[in-house]
C-alpha cells in the first residue's frame, strides 16, 4: 500500500506540491512568529538582570540603553571619568563599570571598559585583557574573521554606520581571549581596557593637530620660536601617557549594579536634575517602555501572520477536497482489486503522512533560513537569535496544524465507512 500511495502522490504532482507548500507556509510562519518574539523578549530580560542603572549624557533614554547595554546605537556623547568616582562614593559595594565607545574593528564595535564587565562570562580560549592593547573578542567576531589567541587587529575610528577612514595602525591590538557564545550582544563586539581607547584617540587627536599646524604653516609665515613653543604645549596636553590617568579620561556611559533600590533611587535623583547635562535611567523601566513599543509591533506582526496562516490552511482544505475526488477513483480500483477496508485506510493514511512529513521538512528548512536572515537584523539591535532554539509552544502549534490537516482525511474515511455499512 505504501508504494501505491507514493505512486498516487506522483500522479497528482500539482495538487501534492500546492498542498505541501500551503501546509509548510502555515507551519513556518507560526513557528517564526513564536520563536522570534520569544527570543527578543528573553534577550531583553537577560539584560535586565545585570545592571539596574545607566548614566550618560542627556538625550533619548532608549538610545542610551541601546548604545551602552546592547551596543547597537550611537552613544549620546561623553562625560568625564570623575563621574565614576562620584558614583562609587555613594556606596563602595556597588558595581560601577565605565563604557567608552568610538572605535570599531571591521564594523564590530570596540568597547573600552574594565575587566569587571566580563565577570561571570566563560572563555572558550585565553583570558581577560590585562596589558596595554590587549582585547577579548566575542564568539561571532572570532568566527567571522578567523581570530585566534595572538592574532593582531587594527581598529578604525568611528562606530556603527559612522566609520571614518582613519585607522589606528600605530597601535594594533592583540587578541588574548575569546568568549564562549553568550547569545547576547557580547558575541558581536570587541572588549579592551578603557585606557587603550583613550591612548588611541589621544594619538589620533595629536596627529590631527599636527596636520592642521603644517597646513597653516604652508599658508602663512610664523615665528619659529612661537610655533615650537605651541607644539610643545600640545604634546604636554595630549601626551598619550596622560590618557592613562583616569581623571583626564572620558566615558560614553556608566553601568551600575546598585545592589538595592535605595542606592538606585539616590543615583537617579542626583543625576536627573536640570542643571546637569547628564541623565541616569532605570534599566527596568526603560526596557518596559521599549517592550511596550515592541509589543504593539509584535501584535501587528502576529495579526498579519495569523491571516497568512488562515489563508494557507484554507488552501490546504481546498487541496484536500480536490484530492478526495481522486480518492474516490483510487478506492474504487482498490475495492475491485479486493483490498480490505484496513488496507484502504492505510493507503489514505500513508498519502497524508508522506505529504505532512514533506511539509514539515520544508518548513524546518524555511524556518532556519528565515531565522538566519532575522538574526542579521536583530544582531544590529544587540539581540542574537539562537537558530536551533525551539520553544514548547512551537511544538504545540505544529501538532495542532498537523491534526487539523489530517482531520479532512479522517472525516473522509469515517464517511466512506458509514456509506459502506449502509450499503
Amino acid at each position: 500500500m505504501f508504494k501505491y500511495a507514493l505512486k498516487s502522490i506522483k500522479s497528482k504532482k500539482i495538487i501534492s506540491i500546492l498542498y505541501v507548500i500551503a501546509l509548510s507556509i502555515s507551519m513556518t510562519i507560526s513557528m517564526l512568529s513564536i520563536n522570534i518574539s520569544s527570543q527578543i523578549q528573553d534577550g531583553f530580560f537577560r539584560v535586565d538582570q545585570k545592571y539596574d542603572v545607566v548614566i550618560g549624557n542627556k538625550g533619548s533614554s532608549t538610545q542610551l540603553l541601546m548604545s551602552s547595554v546592547f551596543f547597537s546605537e550611537e552613544p549620546l556623547g561623553t562625560l568625564p571619568y570623575s563621574v565614576v568616582d562620584d558614583i562609587k562614593k555613594i556606596d563602595e559595594s556597588m558595581k560601577v563599570v565605565p563604557i567608552a565607545l568610538g572605535d570599531n574593528y571591521n564594523g564590530s564595535k570596540i568597547v573600552g571598559t574594565e575587566p569587571s564587565l566580563l565577570e561571570g562570562y566563560e572563555f572558550s580560549k585565553g583570558e581577560v585583557f590585562g596589558e596595554d592593547f590587549e582585547v577579548v573578542v566575542g564568539s561571532n567576531v572570532a568566527k567571522a574573521y578567523n581570530l585566534e589567541i595572538g592574532s593582531q587587529i587594527i581598529s578604525s575610528h568611528g562606530a556603527g554606520d559612522i566609520i571614518s577612514g582613519h585607522d589606528h595602525s600605530d597601535n594594533p591590538y592583540k587578541v588574548v581571549g575569546i568568549l564562549k557564545t553568550t547569545n547576547t550582544s557580547y558575541d558581536n563586539v570587541v572588549f579592551t581596557d578603557i585606557c587603550n581607547i583613550w591612548s588611541a584617540h589621544s594619538t589620533h587627536d595629536e596627529d590631527e593637530i599636527h596636520n592642521e599646524e603644517n597646513l597653516h604653516s604652508n599658508e602663512e609665515s610664523h615665528n619659529h620660536d612661537e610655533e615650537h613653543s605651541h607644539e610643545d604645549e600640545v604634546l604636554e596636553i595630549d601626551d598619550p601617557n596622560h590618557s592613562h590617568n583616569h581623571n583626564n579620561g572620558e566615558v560614553t556611559a556608566i553601568l551600575v549594579r546598585s545592589g538595592n533600590l535605595g542606592n538606585a533611587n539616590q543615583i537617579i535623583t542626583e543625576f536627573n536634575i536640570d542643571d546637569k547635562d547628564l541623565q541616569a535611567i532605570n534599566v527596568t523601566q526603560t526596557l518596559r517602555k521599549l517592550m511596550g513599543n515592541i509589543d504593539i509591533s509584535k501584535q501587528i506582526a502576529l495579526l498579519l501572520s495569523s491571516l497568512v496562516v488562515i489563508l494557507a490552511i484554507i488552501i490546504v482544505v481546498i487541496m484536500t477536497y480536490m484530492m478526495q475526488k481522486n480518492y474516490d477513483k483510487d478506492l474504487e480500483i482498490l475495492y475491485i482489486l479486493g483490498a480490505s477496508k484496513g488496507k484502504t485506510i492505510c493507503y489514505l493514511g500513508y498519502q497524508n503522512i508522506v505529504l505532512i512529513i514533506l511539509a514539515l521538512l520544508t518548513s524546518l528548512i524555511g524556518r532556519n533560513i528565515a531565522l538566519n536572515l532575522a538574526n542579521k537584523i536583530s544582531s544590529s539591535l544587540g539581540i542574537v537569535l539562537v537558530i536551533d532554539k525551539i520553544y514548547n509552544l512551537e511544538f504545540t502549534v505544529l501538532l495542532s496544524i498537523v491534526v487539523f490537516s489530517m482531520l479532512p482525511c479522517i472525516l473522509y474515511i469515517l464517511k466512506r465507512r458509514g456509506n459502506k455499512e449502509e450499503q
